[in-house]
Protein backbone atom coordinates (compact mmCIF):
# COMPACT_ATOMS: atom_id res chain seq x y z
CA UNK A 1 0.00 0.00 0.00
CA UNK A 2 1.82 2.67 -1.45
CA UNK A 3 1.86 5.38 -0.84
CA UNK A 4 4.67 7.37 -1.20
CA UNK A 5 4.82 8.26 -1.73
CA UNK A 6 5.52 9.81 -4.94
CA UNK A 7 2.17 7.79 -4.87
CA UNK A 8 3.59 5.19 -7.18
CA UNK A 9 6.81 4.50 -5.71
CA UNK A 10 4.67 4.46 -1.91
CA UNK A 11 2.68 2.00 -3.75
CA UNK A 12 5.48 -0.20 -5.51
CA UNK A 13 7.19 -0.19 -1.47
CA UNK A 14 3.90 -1.18 0.42
CA UNK A 15 3.28 -4.11 -2.33
CA UNK A 16 6.86 -5.51 -1.85
CA UNK A 17 6.59 -5.54 2.21
CA UNK A 18 2.52 -6.01 2.45
CA UNK A 19 2.64 -9.80 2.36
CA UNK A 20 5.29 -9.97 5.22
CA UNK A 21 4.01 -7.12 7.19
CA UNK A 22 0.40 -7.25 7.20
CA UNK A 23 -1.22 -10.14 9.10
CA UNK A 24 1.43 -11.77 10.02
CA UNK A 25 2.63 -9.20 12.12
CA UNK A 26 -0.87 -9.23 14.30
CA UNK A 27 -1.17 -7.23 17.68
CA UNK A 28 2.57 -6.27 18.00
CA UNK A 29 2.74 -4.48 15.08
CA UNK A 30 0.09 -1.57 15.31
CA UNK A 31 0.19 2.00 15.45
CA UNK A 32 -2.10 5.01 15.01
CA UNK A 33 -1.74 6.84 11.46
CA UNK A 34 -2.13 10.49 12.57
CA UNK A 35 0.47 12.62 11.78
CA UNK A 36 2.09 16.31 13.13
CA UNK A 37 -0.62 19.01 13.18
CA UNK A 38 1.98 20.92 10.98
CA UNK A 39 2.34 18.79 8.04
CA UNK A 40 -1.54 19.21 7.14
CA UNK A 41 -2.66 21.50 4.51
CA UNK A 42 -5.20 23.80 5.63
CA UNK A 43 -8.39 23.02 4.12
CA UNK A 44 -9.77 25.92 1.78
CA UNK A 45 -13.86 27.06 2.30
CA UNK A 46 -14.43 26.75 -0.89
CA UNK A 47 -15.29 24.61 -4.04
CA UNK A 48 -12.49 24.21 -6.57
CA UNK A 49 -13.55 25.72 -10.17
CA UNK A 50 -14.28 23.57 -12.77
CA UNK A 51 -10.74 24.24 -14.65
CA UNK A 52 -9.27 23.57 -10.87
CA UNK A 53 -10.92 20.12 -10.68
CA UNK A 54 -9.93 19.50 -14.38
CA UNK A 55 -6.44 20.37 -13.85
CA UNK A 56 -6.62 18.10 -10.34
CA UNK A 57 -7.81 15.30 -12.69
CA UNK A 58 -4.97 15.57 -14.84
CA UNK A 59 -2.28 15.65 -11.92
CA UNK A 60 -3.66 12.54 -10.45
CA UNK A 61 -3.56 10.85 -13.78
CA UNK A 62 -0.11 12.09 -14.96
CA UNK A 63 1.37 10.50 -11.46
CA UNK A 64 -0.12 7.25 -11.91
CA UNK A 65 -2.20 6.95 -8.60
CA UNK A 66 -5.02 4.88 -10.26
CA UNK A 67 -2.65 2.43 -11.32
CA UNK A 68 -1.19 2.31 -8.26
CA UNK A 69 -4.36 1.99 -6.20
CA UNK A 70 -5.58 -0.77 -8.31
CA UNK A 71 -2.06 -2.73 -6.98
CA UNK A 72 -2.51 -1.82 -3.50
CA UNK A 73 -5.77 -3.05 -3.31
CA UNK A 74 -5.12 -6.38 -4.72
CA UNK A 75 -2.57 -6.82 -2.32
CA UNK A 76 -4.43 -6.21 0.57
CA UNK A 77 -7.07 -8.69 -0.23
CA UNK A 78 -4.90 -11.43 -1.04
CA UNK A 79 -2.87 -10.79 2.26
CA UNK A 80 -6.39 -11.41 4.07
CA UNK A 81 -7.21 -14.65 2.31
CA UNK A 82 -3.54 -15.62 3.98
CA UNK A 83 -4.07 -18.67 6.26
CA UNK A 84 -5.99 -21.98 7.33
CA UNK A 85 -9.30 -20.88 5.86
CA UNK A 86 -12.09 -22.59 4.31
CA UNK A 87 -13.99 -22.04 0.89
CA UNK A 88 -16.75 -20.01 2.46
CA UNK A 89 -14.62 -17.69 5.03
CA UNK A 90 -12.34 -17.34 1.81
CA UNK A 91 -15.58 -15.87 0.36
CA UNK A 92 -17.10 -13.59 2.53
CA UNK A 93 -13.53 -12.32 3.78
CA UNK A 94 -12.72 -11.06 0.26
CA UNK A 95 -16.18 -10.39 -0.44
CA UNK A 96 -15.46 -7.69 2.76
CA UNK A 97 -12.03 -6.71 1.36
CA UNK A 98 -12.73 -6.01 -1.95
CA UNK A 99 -15.64 -3.78 -1.27
CA UNK A 100 -13.71 -1.88 1.32
CA UNK A 101 -10.60 -1.59 -0.74
CA UNK A 102 -12.39 -0.86 -3.79
CA UNK A 103 -9.78 1.22 -5.62
CA UNK A 104 -12.09 3.28 -7.18
CA UNK A 105 -13.52 4.06 -3.53
CA UNK A 106 -10.13 5.02 -1.66
CA UNK A 107 -9.49 7.07 -5.29
CA UNK A 108 -12.58 9.27 -4.82
CA UNK A 109 -11.71 9.80 -0.96
CA UNK A 110 -8.39 10.88 -2.03
CA UNK A 111 -9.73 12.68 -4.58
CA UNK A 112 -12.21 14.90 -2.14
CA UNK A 113 -9.14 15.69 0.37
CA UNK A 114 -7.02 17.15 -2.14
CA UNK A 115 -10.69 19.42 -3.78
CA UNK A 116 -10.24 20.32 0.34
CA UNK A 117 -6.66 21.44 0.25
CA UNK A 118 -6.81 22.60 -3.17
CA UNK A 119 -3.59 25.40 -3.88
CA UNK A 120 -3.91 26.70 -7.81
CA UNK A 121 -0.70 27.72 -7.80
CA UNK A 122 1.11 24.27 -6.60
CA UNK A 123 -1.29 22.39 -8.65
CA UNK A 124 -0.13 23.81 -12.02
CA UNK A 125 3.27 24.06 -10.63
CA UNK A 126 2.76 20.31 -9.74
CA UNK A 127 0.90 19.36 -13.47
CA UNK A 128 3.95 20.94 -15.26
CA UNK A 129 6.13 18.99 -13.51
CA UNK A 130 4.41 15.56 -14.51
CA UNK A 131 3.57 17.11 -17.71
CA UNK A 132 7.98 17.32 -18.24
CA UNK A 133 9.41 14.62 -20.44
CA UNK A 134 11.47 13.77 -17.61
CA UNK A 135 7.96 13.51 -15.31
CA UNK A 136 6.16 11.22 -17.86
CA UNK A 137 9.86 9.05 -17.53
CA UNK A 138 9.78 9.05 -14.24
CA UNK A 139 5.90 7.79 -13.89
CA UNK A 140 6.76 5.45 -15.80
CA UNK A 141 9.15 3.74 -14.33
CA UNK A 142 7.26 4.06 -11.17
CA UNK A 143 4.28 2.29 -12.89
CA UNK A 144 6.62 -0.44 -14.26
CA UNK A 145 7.76 -1.06 -10.47
CA UNK A 146 4.45 -2.42 -9.77
CA UNK A 147 4.63 -5.02 -11.25
CA UNK A 148 6.75 -7.98 -10.02
CA UNK A 149 9.51 -8.78 -12.62
CA UNK A 150 10.19 -12.73 -11.31
CA UNK A 151 13.65 -12.14 -11.69
CA UNK A 152 17.15 -12.02 -8.62
CA UNK A 153 16.07 -10.85 -5.03
CA UNK A 154 16.62 -7.19 -5.05
CA UNK A 155 18.17 -6.91 -1.72
CA UNK A 156 21.20 -9.63 -3.21
CA UNK A 157 21.62 -7.09 -5.74
CA UNK A 158 22.16 -4.39 -3.76
CA UNK A 159 24.81 -5.91 -2.10
CA UNK A 160 26.71 -7.12 -5.24
CA UNK A 161 26.17 -3.27 -6.80
CA UNK A 162 26.63 -1.12 -4.13
CA UNK A 163 25.24 2.28 -5.10
CA UNK A 164 27.92 5.15 -4.82
CA UNK A 165 27.83 7.57 -1.55
CA UNK A 166 25.99 10.27 -3.94
CA UNK A 167 23.95 8.09 -5.40
CA UNK A 168 22.27 7.01 -2.05
CA UNK A 169 22.17 10.51 -0.71
CA UNK A 170 19.63 11.21 -3.34
CA UNK A 171 17.75 8.13 -2.91
CA UNK A 172 17.45 9.15 0.82
CA UNK A 173 16.36 12.64 0.36
CA UNK A 174 13.90 11.02 -2.25
CA UNK A 175 12.73 8.57 0.49
CA UNK A 176 12.42 11.36 3.25
CA UNK A 177 10.92 14.47 1.06
CA UNK A 178 8.10 12.10 -0.34
CA UNK A 179 7.21 10.36 3.07
CA UNK A 180 7.83 7.37 0.97
CA UNK A 181 9.35 4.70 4.64
CA UNK A 182 7.07 6.71 7.03
CA UNK A 183 3.92 6.45 4.43
CA UNK A 184 4.26 2.81 3.53
CA UNK A 185 5.00 1.65 7.48
CA UNK A 186 1.71 3.76 8.43
CA UNK A 187 -0.56 1.81 5.40
CA UNK A 188 0.50 -1.03 6.87
CA UNK A 189 -0.04 0.10 10.91
CA UNK A 190 -3.76 1.33 9.94
CA UNK A 191 -4.73 -1.96 8.68
CA UNK A 192 -3.27 -4.07 11.15
CA UNK A 193 -4.36 -1.67 14.32
CA UNK A 194 -8.21 -2.09 13.29
CA UNK A 195 -7.83 -5.90 13.43
CA UNK A 196 -5.33 -5.92 16.74
CA UNK A 197 -8.21 -3.55 18.11
CA UNK A 198 -11.43 -5.17 16.88
CA UNK A 199 -10.06 -8.61 17.42
CA UNK A 200 -8.34 -7.79 20.74
CA UNK A 201 -10.51 -10.23 22.84
CA UNK A 202 -9.22 -13.13 21.13
CA UNK A 203 -5.56 -12.04 21.30
CA UNK A 204 -4.05 -12.84 24.60
CA UNK A 205 -1.17 -10.96 24.43
CA UNK A 206 -2.69 -7.62 24.55
CA UNK A 207 -6.87 -8.72 25.63
CA UNK A 208 -6.34 -7.06 29.37
CA UNK A 209 -4.65 -3.68 27.92
CA UNK A 210 -6.40 -0.47 28.37
CA UNK A 211 -6.64 1.58 25.29
CA UNK A 212 -3.68 3.52 26.14
CA UNK A 213 -1.32 0.64 26.92
CA UNK A 214 -2.13 -0.65 23.90
CA UNK A 215 -1.59 2.41 21.90
CA UNK A 216 1.99 2.64 23.76
CA UNK A 217 3.04 -0.92 23.11
CA UNK A 218 1.38 -0.68 19.22
CA UNK A 219 3.60 2.84 19.06
CA UNK A 220 6.62 1.10 20.41
CA UNK A 221 6.42 -1.59 17.41
CA UNK A 222 5.60 0.54 14.80
CA UNK A 223 8.69 2.36 15.82
CA UNK A 224 10.41 -0.90 15.53
CA UNK A 225 9.31 -1.33 12.41
CA UNK A 226 10.09 1.89 10.48
CA UNK A 227 13.87 0.82 9.98
CA UNK A 228 12.82 -2.33 8.22
CA UNK A 229 10.57 -0.46 6.17
CA UNK A 230 13.17 1.56 5.52
CA UNK A 231 15.53 -0.34 4.00
CA UNK A 232 12.78 -2.25 1.99
CA UNK A 233 11.83 1.30 0.21
CA UNK A 234 15.74 2.03 -0.31
CA UNK A 235 16.03 -1.41 -1.83
CA UNK A 236 13.23 -0.80 -4.29
CA UNK A 237 13.85 2.18 -4.75
CA UNK A 238 17.39 2.28 -5.92
CA UNK A 239 15.62 -0.33 -8.84
CA UNK A 240 12.98 2.01 -9.63
CA UNK A 241 15.22 4.78 -10.94
CA UNK A 242 18.30 2.69 -11.72
CA UNK A 243 18.23 4.35 -15.41
CA UNK A 244 18.22 7.77 -14.17
CA UNK A 245 21.36 9.50 -14.24
CA UNK A 246 22.12 11.49 -10.66
CA UNK A 247 21.54 14.62 -12.48
CA UNK A 248 18.33 13.60 -13.60
CA UNK A 249 17.70 12.61 -9.64
CA UNK A 250 18.38 15.78 -8.80
CA UNK A 251 15.85 17.34 -11.03
CA UNK A 252 13.25 15.05 -9.52
CA UNK A 253 14.39 16.23 -6.32
CA UNK A 254 14.61 19.34 -6.83
CA UNK A 255 10.59 19.03 -7.47
CA UNK A 256 9.85 16.91 -4.59
CA UNK A 257 11.72 19.57 -2.05
CA UNK A 258 9.96 22.54 -3.69
CA UNK A 259 6.86 23.72 -2.36
CA UNK A 260 4.62 22.56 -5.03
CA UNK A 261 6.50 19.22 -4.74
CA UNK A 262 6.17 19.31 -0.66
CA UNK A 263 2.04 20.25 -0.84
CA UNK A 264 1.44 17.98 -3.74
CA UNK A 265 3.33 14.98 -1.31
CA UNK A 266 1.74 16.28 2.03
CA UNK A 267 -1.75 15.71 0.91
CA UNK A 268 -1.23 12.70 -1.19
CA UNK A 269 0.23 11.23 1.99
CA UNK A 270 -2.30 12.24 4.67
CA UNK A 271 -5.04 11.31 2.11
CA UNK A 272 -3.52 7.84 1.24
CA UNK A 273 -3.90 7.09 4.86
CA UNK A 274 -7.34 8.50 5.59
CA UNK A 275 -8.46 6.23 3.29
CA UNK A 276 -7.05 3.53 4.21
CA UNK A 277 -7.42 4.22 7.44
CA UNK A 278 -11.37 4.17 7.07
CA UNK A 279 -11.34 0.85 5.21
CA UNK A 280 -9.40 -0.84 7.50
CA UNK A 281 -11.74 -0.08 10.03
CA UNK A 282 -14.64 -0.95 8.30
CA UNK A 283 -13.09 -4.06 7.20
CA UNK A 284 -12.16 -5.13 10.51
CA UNK A 285 -15.66 -4.13 12.15
CA UNK A 286 -17.46 -6.24 9.66
CA UNK A 287 -14.84 -9.27 9.60
CA UNK A 288 -15.23 -9.75 13.58
CA UNK A 289 -19.12 -10.14 13.32
CA UNK A 290 -19.09 -12.37 9.90
CA UNK A 291 -15.86 -14.20 10.54
CA UNK A 292 -14.88 -13.87 14.40
CA UNK A 293 -12.61 -16.79 14.42
CA UNK A 294 -10.53 -14.79 12.08
CA UNK A 295 -8.68 -13.55 14.72
CA UNK A 296 -7.03 -17.25 15.32
CA UNK A 297 -4.72 -15.76 12.65
CA UNK A 298 -3.37 -12.51 14.41
CA UNK A 299 -2.05 -14.25 17.37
Amino acid sequence: MSGGYRATVRGAAVLAVLGTMLVSSGASAAAAVDRPAEARAAARPDHPSAAETRALDDLLERSGLKAQLESLSASVRAQFLRGRLSGQDRVTIDRIASARFDAGALYARIKLDFERNLDPAKLATALAWYDSPLGKQITGLELAALVPSGGRDAVADLEEDRPSPRRLGLIQRLDAGGGASETTVDVIMAIVRSLTRAFQPALPAVAHLSPGQLDDQLALARNRTLEQIRRACLVIMLGTYGGLSDPELDEYLRFVESEAGHWYMSVMNNALLAAIDVAAGATAAELVTAVPHFGGDLR
